[in-house]
């Protein structure tokens, strides 16, 4: 069962590249799906304010499939300061 980053990932995928999300898994190619650059920068610009990340460059040569864009989103939020990503997040005290 997919989990919320890859939900947010493929749906937007979907979006940029105008497809169904029912045709993109995490194993999925983005040749396979005809993404091209501008795509890819499409993409991430939208999961970087979606998810309130920075994707460095240097990470956007490696991406190949859906997976990878998944992984390297959970990557960058597990570094993230806490609460940077959730908001109004709340200690009880």
């Amino acid at each position: 069962m997919p989990d919320a980053v890859e939900e947010k990932v493929i749906a937007t995928l979907a979006s940029v590249k105008r497809i169904p999300a029912d045709n993109i898994t995490v194993d999925t190619n983005l040749q396979d799906l005809g993404i091209d650059s501008l795509d890819v920068f499409s993409l991430l610009f939208e999961l970087e304010n979606a998810f309130k990340i920075s994707i460095p460059d240097d990470d956007v040569r490696s991406i190949r499939t859906v997976n990878d864009i998944v992984q390297g989103v959970k990557k960058l939020l597990a570094a993230a300061p806490p609460n940077a990503s959730l908001g109004s997040a709340s200690s009880a005290s």
